[in-house]
C-alpha cells in the first residue's frame, strides 16, 4: 500500500506564497501580542490576559478557579504563543509575527527554570527537616 503513495509529494513543504499573503491580509487587532503575553506570564493565574483579550466570561473562571491551579495558564501560554488565542473578533494580535519566536524562547526558559527552582527548593527543605 505505501508503494501507492508519492512520498515526496507527501512530505512536501506544503505552505505556499498564498498561503502567506492571505496570512499577512488578516486583520489585526489593536490587541498588543507583547502585553497579551506579559499578562499571561505573570497575571495568567488572575485571568488578566483574558481580560485583555476582551473575554471577560472565561477569564472571570480562570480567576476564581486561580487559572485552574496552574495547568490552563500553560494551555494559554501555548495558545497564545502558537497565534491560536486571538481577540474577542478573532483578530491576530498586533506583533506576533515579531515577537512569538523571542517569546516562545523566554517562555521556555522561565518555565525550565522555575522546575529547576522547584525541584532545588523542594529536595532541600525535605533534606533539613529529615
Amino acid at each position: 500500500m505505501a508503494e501507492n503513495y508519492d512520498l515526496d509529494e507527501l512530505y512536501a513543504n506544503t505552505y505556499t506564497d498564498e498561503d502567506r499573503h492571505q496570512f499577512e491580509n488578516q486583520p489585526v487587532s489593536d490587541r498588543r501580542f507583547l502585553t497579551a503575553w506579559l499578562l499571561s506570564l505573570f497575571l495568567g493565574l488572575l485571568g488578566a490576559d483574558r481580560f485583555y483579550l476582551g473575554r471577560p466570561g472565561s477569564a472571570v473562571v480562570k480567576l476564581v478557579s486561580l487559572g485552574g491551579l496552574g495547568a490552563w495558564v500553560l494551555i494559554d501560554l501555548f495558545l497564545l504563543l502558537s497565534g491560536t488565542l486571538r481577540d474577542r473578533e478573532d483578530r491576530r494580535l498586533e506583533g506576533y509575527t515579531r515577537y512569538a519566536g523571542r517569546c516562545a524562547a523566554a517562555t521556555v526558559l522561565l518555565v525550565a527554570l522555575a522546575l529547576v527552582l522547584g525541584l532545588v527548593i523542594g529536595t532541600s527543605s525535605a533534606v533539613t527537616s529529615g
